[in-house]
């Protein structure tokens, strides 16, 4: 039997009714920092655990970990070594290659990319196609546009797009 779906419009007094062992963090505001994360620990702290879920058309090898509230959707692929912080997506047809490290509140949109020994720190977001090279390493509070491509290490946050990826705001 599946568990019940309990909306956002509900109080903590109202979802307190229906805790057990477990729940799942749905997709919430991704694409600004925070809403979904701050979610998550207004949560955890009345009591509700989030288990890692992994979707049954996901590919994510045993040693992969990944902590509590992250999703790895369907058709997403996450290889060796790589460690996934709290409450993270990695989206539809999403790679996340070798020793890739990804920081809390980080989400991997549709059809990204990101090679082997790639870091990415908290509260970003990594846009739908775009492409982090090789050991790459990226700041917290990172937009990453759609289609971008990340060729160098970004150590201040903000908003990048184009091919290589620059700096917009």
């Amino acid at each position: 039997m599946g568990a019940r779906y309990l909306g956002t419009d509900l109080s903590f007094h109202e979802l307190e009714a229906h805790l057990s062992a477990s729940a799942v963090l749905g997709m919430g505001k991704v694409a600004v920092e925070g809403p979904r994360l701050a979610s998550f620990e207004q949560y955890r702290a009345r009591g509700f655990s989030f288990p890692a879920i992994y979707m049954m058309g996901a590919t994510v090898h045993d040693d992969v970990r990944a902590g509590a509230g992250t999703v790895v959707l369907d058709g997403a692929v996450v290889v060796t070594g790589s460690r996934l912080g709290q409450a993270c997506i990695v989206n539809t047809c999403a790679s996340v290659d070798h020793d890739c490290k990804l920081g809390n509140d980080v989400h991997v949109a549709p059809g990204a990319t990101l090679s082997g020994g790639v870091v990415i720190g908290d509260h970003c977001m990594i846009g739908a196609g775009a492409t982090i090279i090789q050991s790459v390493q990226i700041c917290a509070g990172c937009l990453i546009g759609a289609g971008a491509t990340v060729t160098r290490d970004i150590t201040t946050p903000g908003t990048y797009v184009g091919v290589p990826a620059r700096r917009i705001s």
